[in-house]
Protein backbone atom coordinates (compact mmCIF):
# COMPACT_ATOMS: atom_id res chain seq x y z
CA UNK A 1 0.00 0.00 0.00
CA UNK A 2 0.93 3.42 -0.67
CA UNK A 3 2.45 5.19 2.61
CA UNK A 4 0.23 8.24 1.97
CA UNK A 5 -2.67 6.01 1.58
CA UNK A 6 -1.67 3.64 4.28
CA UNK A 7 -1.60 7.26 6.39
CA UNK A 8 -5.10 7.87 6.01
CA UNK A 9 -5.95 4.42 6.75
CA UNK A 10 -3.90 5.25 10.77
CA UNK A 11 -6.23 8.36 10.61
CA UNK A 12 -9.38 6.44 9.91
CA UNK A 13 -9.12 4.33 12.52
CA UNK A 14 -8.07 6.90 15.26
CA UNK A 15 -11.58 8.72 13.68
CA UNK A 16 -13.34 5.43 15.12
CA UNK A 17 -11.35 5.91 18.69
CA UNK A 18 -12.55 9.20 18.98
CA UNK A 19 -16.05 8.82 17.69
CA UNK A 20 -14.78 11.43 15.15
CA UNK A 21 -16.91 11.62 11.53
CA UNK A 22 -14.16 13.65 9.37
CA UNK A 23 -10.63 15.57 10.14
CA UNK A 24 -10.33 18.57 8.21
CA UNK A 25 -6.70 18.43 7.01
CA UNK A 26 -5.42 22.36 5.24
CA UNK A 27 -1.82 22.84 6.86
CA UNK A 28 0.65 21.93 2.95
CA UNK A 29 2.42 19.79 4.78
CA UNK A 30 0.24 17.91 6.69
CA UNK A 31 -1.78 17.45 3.15
CA UNK A 32 1.64 16.17 1.92
CA UNK A 33 1.89 14.01 4.51
CA UNK A 34 -1.81 12.29 3.58
CA UNK A 35 -1.32 12.70 0.10
CA UNK A 36 2.28 13.16 -1.20
CA UNK A 37 1.02 16.56 -2.72
CA UNK A 38 1.79 19.86 -1.25
CA UNK A 39 0.34 22.66 -2.84
CA UNK A 40 -1.66 25.80 -0.63
CA UNK A 41 -5.10 26.55 -1.28
CA UNK A 42 -5.75 22.99 -1.00
CA UNK A 43 -8.24 21.19 2.13
CA UNK A 44 -8.44 17.65 2.85
CA UNK A 45 -11.35 15.81 4.35
CA UNK A 46 -10.65 12.82 5.94
CA UNK A 47 -13.96 10.89 6.83
CA UNK A 48 -14.08 6.94 8.71
CA UNK A 49 -14.36 5.35 5.26
CA UNK A 50 -13.51 7.97 2.28
CA UNK A 51 -11.04 10.91 1.81
CA UNK A 52 -11.38 13.82 -0.30
CA UNK A 53 -9.54 16.33 -1.78
CA UNK A 54 -10.48 20.38 -1.88
CA UNK A 55 -8.66 21.90 -5.09
CA UNK A 56 -9.05 24.45 -7.68
CA UNK A 57 -8.90 23.17 -11.13
CA UNK A 58 -5.89 24.28 -12.13
CA UNK A 59 -4.44 21.79 -9.46
CA UNK A 60 -6.65 18.47 -11.22
CA UNK A 61 -4.50 16.92 -13.22
CA UNK A 62 -1.52 17.28 -10.58
CA UNK A 63 -3.41 15.72 -7.87
CA UNK A 64 -4.85 12.78 -9.76
CA UNK A 65 -1.32 11.57 -10.92
CA UNK A 66 0.05 11.90 -7.55
CA UNK A 67 -3.15 10.40 -4.75
CA UNK A 68 -5.33 8.62 -6.92
CA UNK A 69 -6.63 7.05 -3.83
CA UNK A 70 -8.31 10.49 -2.45
CA UNK A 71 -11.53 11.67 -4.51
CA UNK A 72 -11.16 15.14 -5.86
CA UNK A 73 -13.44 18.27 -5.17
CA UNK A 74 -13.31 21.22 -6.79
CA UNK A 75 -14.74 24.39 -5.89
CA UNK A 76 -15.17 28.05 -6.72
CA UNK A 77 -15.41 28.96 -3.05
CA UNK A 78 -13.25 27.38 -0.64
CA UNK A 79 -15.00 27.87 2.57
CA UNK A 80 -18.18 27.45 1.47
CA UNK A 81 -17.96 24.27 -0.17
CA UNK A 82 -16.58 22.12 2.45
CA UNK A 83 -19.36 23.68 4.67
CA UNK A 84 -22.03 22.42 1.70
CA UNK A 85 -19.99 19.12 1.28
CA UNK A 86 -20.37 18.40 5.09
CA UNK A 87 -23.59 19.02 5.43
CA UNK A 88 -24.11 17.16 2.48
CA UNK A 89 -22.72 14.27 3.52
CA UNK A 90 -24.48 14.45 7.43
CA UNK A 91 -20.96 14.45 8.72
CA UNK A 92 -22.14 15.86 12.51
CA UNK A 93 -19.26 15.40 14.18
CA UNK A 94 -16.39 16.88 12.16
CA UNK A 95 -13.27 18.52 13.89
CA UNK A 96 -9.72 20.20 13.05
CA UNK A 97 -6.76 20.93 14.59
CA UNK A 98 -6.45 24.64 16.06
CA UNK A 99 -3.10 25.10 15.81
CA UNK A 100 -2.76 24.41 12.35
CA UNK A 101 -5.39 27.42 11.51
CA UNK A 102 -5.22 31.05 11.89
CA UNK A 103 -7.53 32.81 14.63
CA UNK A 104 -10.48 34.51 11.97
CA UNK A 105 -10.15 30.56 9.92
CA UNK A 106 -10.53 28.47 13.15
CA UNK A 107 -13.33 31.03 14.27
CA UNK A 108 -15.29 30.25 11.04
CA UNK A 109 -14.78 26.79 11.55
CA UNK A 110 -15.90 26.68 14.88
CA UNK A 111 -19.09 28.93 13.47
CA UNK A 112 -20.00 25.90 11.33
CA UNK A 113 -20.29 23.50 13.51
CA UNK A 114 -17.01 21.75 13.43
CA UNK A 115 -14.97 20.81 17.22
CA UNK A 116 -11.27 22.05 17.98
CA UNK A 117 -9.23 18.66 18.25
CA UNK A 118 -5.27 19.30 18.32
CA UNK A 119 -2.93 16.67 18.27
CA UNK A 120 -4.40 13.95 16.13
CA UNK A 121 -2.48 14.50 12.93
CA UNK A 122 1.14 15.42 14.84
CA UNK A 123 0.47 11.82 16.71
CA UNK A 124 1.06 10.21 13.32
CA UNK A 125 3.70 12.21 12.43
CA UNK A 126 5.71 11.87 15.57
CA UNK A 127 7.35 7.93 14.73
CA UNK A 128 9.05 8.09 10.91
CA UNK A 129 9.24 5.20 8.44
CA UNK A 130 10.32 4.02 4.79
CA UNK A 131 11.24 6.84 2.58
CA UNK A 132 10.36 10.25 5.10
CA UNK A 133 12.97 8.47 7.50
CA UNK A 134 15.76 8.11 4.55
CA UNK A 135 15.20 11.30 3.87
CA UNK A 136 15.58 13.11 7.47
CA UNK A 137 19.10 10.59 7.45
CA UNK A 138 20.03 12.24 4.02
CA UNK A 139 19.13 15.32 5.18
CA UNK A 140 21.50 14.79 8.82
CA UNK A 141 24.16 13.72 6.59
CA UNK A 142 24.35 16.72 4.46
CA UNK A 143 24.61 19.19 7.25
CA UNK A 144 26.91 16.65 9.27
CA UNK A 145 29.37 16.74 6.03
CA UNK A 146 28.95 20.49 5.95
CA UNK A 147 29.97 21.42 9.21
CA UNK A 148 33.30 19.30 8.54
CA UNK A 149 33.55 21.29 5.27
CA UNK A 150 33.35 24.68 6.77
CA UNK A 151 35.02 24.10 10.18
CA UNK A 152 38.45 24.84 8.49
CA UNK A 153 37.52 27.92 6.25
CA UNK A 154 36.41 29.64 9.82
CA UNK A 155 38.78 32.02 10.08
CA UNK A 156 39.94 35.55 11.78
CA UNK A 157 38.17 37.99 9.79
CA UNK A 158 35.16 36.58 8.27
CA UNK A 159 31.83 37.51 9.29
CA UNK A 160 28.85 35.55 10.75
CA UNK A 161 26.80 36.08 7.58
CA UNK A 162 29.57 35.08 5.31
CA UNK A 163 29.65 31.65 6.95
CA UNK A 164 25.93 31.29 6.91
CA UNK A 165 25.95 32.10 3.09
CA UNK A 166 28.84 29.70 2.41
CA UNK A 167 27.18 26.99 4.61
CA UNK A 168 23.74 27.08 2.83
CA UNK A 169 25.89 26.71 -0.61
CA UNK A 170 27.23 23.93 0.36
CA UNK A 171 24.05 22.42 1.45
CA UNK A 172 22.79 22.90 -1.35
CA UNK A 173 25.35 21.48 -3.98
CA UNK A 174 25.19 18.35 -1.96
CA UNK A 175 21.45 17.94 -2.63
CA UNK A 176 19.34 20.62 -0.03
CA UNK A 177 16.79 22.07 -0.94
CA UNK A 178 16.88 24.58 1.31
CA UNK A 179 18.14 25.42 4.59
CA UNK A 180 15.74 23.96 7.58
CA UNK A 181 15.67 27.49 9.41
CA UNK A 182 17.62 31.16 9.36
CA UNK A 183 21.03 29.76 10.29
CA UNK A 184 22.38 30.58 13.84
CA UNK A 185 26.18 32.02 12.80
CA UNK A 186 27.28 33.40 16.33
CA UNK A 187 30.88 34.81 17.36
CA UNK A 188 32.41 35.48 21.05
CA UNK A 189 29.19 37.24 23.15
CA UNK A 190 26.69 36.31 20.61
CA UNK A 191 27.31 33.16 21.35
CA UNK A 192 25.54 33.69 24.51
CA UNK A 193 22.27 33.74 22.95
CA UNK A 194 20.59 30.86 21.91
CA UNK A 195 18.56 32.57 19.21
CA UNK A 196 20.81 35.36 17.96
CA UNK A 197 19.99 36.91 14.26
CA UNK A 198 23.44 36.18 12.06
CA UNK A 199 24.84 39.48 11.30
CA UNK A 200 27.88 41.19 10.09
CA UNK A 201 30.17 40.88 13.04
CA UNK A 202 33.27 39.82 11.89
CA UNK A 203 36.07 36.71 13.80
CA UNK A 204 38.42 37.57 15.72
CA UNK A 205 41.69 35.54 17.37
CA UNK A 206 40.72 33.54 20.16
CA UNK A 207 36.58 33.48 21.00
CA UNK A 208 34.16 31.09 20.49
CA UNK A 209 32.33 30.19 17.60
CA UNK A 210 28.34 28.99 18.01
CA UNK A 211 26.81 27.35 14.88
CA UNK A 212 23.22 26.21 14.72
CA UNK A 213 22.31 25.30 11.81
CA UNK A 214 20.07 22.19 9.19
CA UNK A 215 18.63 21.57 5.88
CA UNK A 216 15.90 20.16 4.07
CA UNK A 217 16.08 17.15 2.10
CA UNK A 218 13.01 15.58 0.23
CA UNK A 219 11.10 18.08 2.70
CA UNK A 220 12.65 16.48 5.86
CA UNK A 221 14.72 18.50 7.45
CA UNK A 222 17.60 18.64 9.96
CA UNK A 223 19.04 20.22 13.01
CA UNK A 224 22.55 20.04 14.57
CA UNK A 225 24.49 22.55 16.67
CA UNK A 226 28.42 22.82 17.24
CA UNK A 227 30.71 24.53 19.47
CA UNK A 228 34.33 25.38 19.90
CA UNK A 229 36.78 27.97 20.27
CA UNK A 230 38.83 29.73 17.67
CA UNK A 231 42.25 30.14 19.41
CA UNK A 232 43.50 29.29 22.90
CA UNK A 233 40.09 28.68 24.87
CA UNK A 234 40.14 30.13 28.70
CA UNK A 235 39.66 28.06 31.65
CA UNK A 236 35.82 29.02 32.33
CA UNK A 237 35.02 27.82 28.13
CA UNK A 238 36.72 24.41 28.94
CA UNK A 239 34.63 24.08 31.97
CA UNK A 240 31.82 24.79 30.60
CA UNK A 241 32.02 22.58 27.38
CA UNK A 242 33.00 20.11 29.39
CA UNK A 243 29.56 20.29 31.36
CA UNK A 244 27.36 20.53 28.35
CA UNK A 245 29.21 17.57 26.21
CA UNK A 246 28.59 15.33 29.29
CA UNK A 247 24.83 16.30 29.77
CA UNK A 248 24.61 15.76 25.73
CA UNK A 249 26.05 12.68 25.97
CA UNK A 250 23.72 11.20 28.65
CA UNK A 251 20.66 13.05 26.93
CA UNK A 252 21.25 10.86 23.73
CA UNK A 253 22.09 7.83 25.56
CA UNK A 254 18.63 8.70 27.47
CA UNK A 255 16.54 8.54 24.17
CA UNK A 256 15.57 5.07 24.74
CA UNK A 257 11.84 3.46 24.03
CA UNK A 258 9.64 4.12 26.95
CA UNK A 259 10.90 7.43 28.07
CA UNK A 260 9.00 10.27 28.83
CA UNK A 261 10.64 13.75 26.82
CA UNK A 262 10.54 16.11 30.37
CA UNK A 263 12.81 12.47 31.76
CA UNK A 264 15.31 13.41 29.00
CA UNK A 265 15.57 16.94 29.52
CA UNK A 266 15.34 16.04 33.60
CA UNK A 267 18.76 14.01 32.35
CA UNK A 268 20.49 17.26 31.30
CA UNK A 269 18.93 19.38 33.31
CA UNK A 270 20.33 17.92 36.35
CA UNK A 271 24.05 17.41 35.06
CA UNK A 272 24.13 20.88 34.39
CA UNK A 273 22.94 22.16 37.37
CA UNK A 274 24.96 19.42 39.53
CA UNK A 275 28.05 21.43 37.48
CA UNK A 276 26.76 24.95 39.32
CA UNK A 277 24.94 26.15 36.05
CA UNK A 278 21.28 25.25 36.16
CA UNK A 279 20.39 28.74 36.14
CA UNK A 280 22.38 29.39 32.58
CA UNK A 281 20.63 26.03 30.67
CA UNK A 282 17.41 28.49 29.94
CA UNK A 283 15.14 26.45 27.43
CA UNK A 284 14.31 23.10 26.84
CA UNK A 285 16.52 19.70 26.08
CA UNK A 286 14.88 19.21 22.56
CA UNK A 287 12.19 18.78 20.02
CA UNK A 288 10.85 16.52 17.25
CA UNK A 289 12.22 17.09 14.01
CA UNK A 290 10.35 16.06 10.74
CA UNK A 291 8.22 17.64 7.95
CA UNK A 292 8.81 20.51 10.26
CA UNK A 293 12.00 21.54 12.08
CA UNK A 294 10.28 22.31 15.20
CA UNK A 295 7.36 19.56 15.84
CA UNK A 296 6.17 16.88 18.59
CA UNK A 297 7.46 15.06 20.38
CA UNK A 298 8.68 17.77 22.56
CA UNK A 299 12.01 17.29 25.04
CA UNK A 300 10.98 19.73 27.83
CA UNK A 301 10.13 20.24 31.90
CA UNK A 302 6.42 19.40 30.56
CA UNK A 303 6.91 16.57 27.93
CA UNK A 304 4.70 13.39 28.73
CA UNK A 305 5.03 12.10 25.43
CA UNK A 306 6.63 8.51 25.28
CA UNK A 307 9.62 8.03 22.84
CA UNK A 308 8.86 5.32 20.31
CA UNK A 309 10.83 3.73 17.38
CA UNK A 310 11.38 5.50 14.52
CA UNK A 311 10.87 9.04 16.33
CA UNK A 312 13.34 11.57 15.80
CA UNK A 313 14.46 14.13 18.28
CA UNK A 314 16.92 16.89 19.15
CA UNK A 315 19.47 16.24 22.09
CA UNK A 316 20.92 20.05 22.81
CA UNK A 317 21.19 21.43 25.86
CA UNK A 318 23.23 24.89 26.23
CA UNK A 319 24.85 27.44 29.10
CA UNK A 320 24.64 30.55 28.25
CA UNK A 321 26.84 33.11 29.99
CA UNK A 322 25.38 36.83 29.08
CA UNK A 323 28.16 38.99 27.81
CA UNK A 324 30.70 36.37 27.68
CA UNK A 325 29.79 32.98 25.98
CA UNK A 326 27.31 30.30 25.42
CA UNK A 327 27.62 26.43 24.32
CA UNK A 328 25.27 24.36 22.82
CA UNK A 329 25.91 21.19 21.25
CA UNK A 330 22.87 19.64 19.49
CA UNK A 331 22.27 16.47 17.41
CA UNK A 332 19.07 14.65 15.59
CA UNK A 333 19.06 11.23 17.25
CA UNK A 334 16.76 8.32 16.05
CA UNK A 335 15.19 6.21 18.69
CA UNK A 336 15.02 2.33 17.63
CA UNK A 337 14.36 -0.65 19.55
CA UNK A 338 17.99 -0.79 21.13
CA UNK A 339 20.12 2.15 21.36
CA UNK A 340 19.70 5.55 20.08
CA UNK A 341 21.77 6.52 16.94
CA UNK A 342 22.67 10.08 16.43
CA UNK A 343 22.05 11.32 12.50
CA UNK A 344 24.50 13.93 12.61
CA UNK A 345 27.51 12.59 13.72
Amino acid sequence: MNIHAKRIKDMQSLLCDKKLDAFLVSQPKEIYFFSGFHQDRTALLITKNRAFAFLPKMFLDHFKQTASFIEPVLYDNYHQQIVSFIKKERLKNAAFDPSSETYSEGKFWVSNGFKEFPGLVSSLRMAKQGEELENIKKACKIAARTFELIRPRIKTGVSEIEVANEMEYIMKKMGASEKSFDLIIAFGENSALPHHETSQRKLKNNEPVLIDFGCVYSRYCSDMTRTFFHGRPTEEFLKVYSLVEKAQKQGVAACVNGRKGREIDAVCRDIIAAGGYGQYFIHGTGHGVGLQIHEDPYLNTKGETVLKEGMTVTVEPGIYLYGKFGVRIEDTVLVTKKKPVPLTR
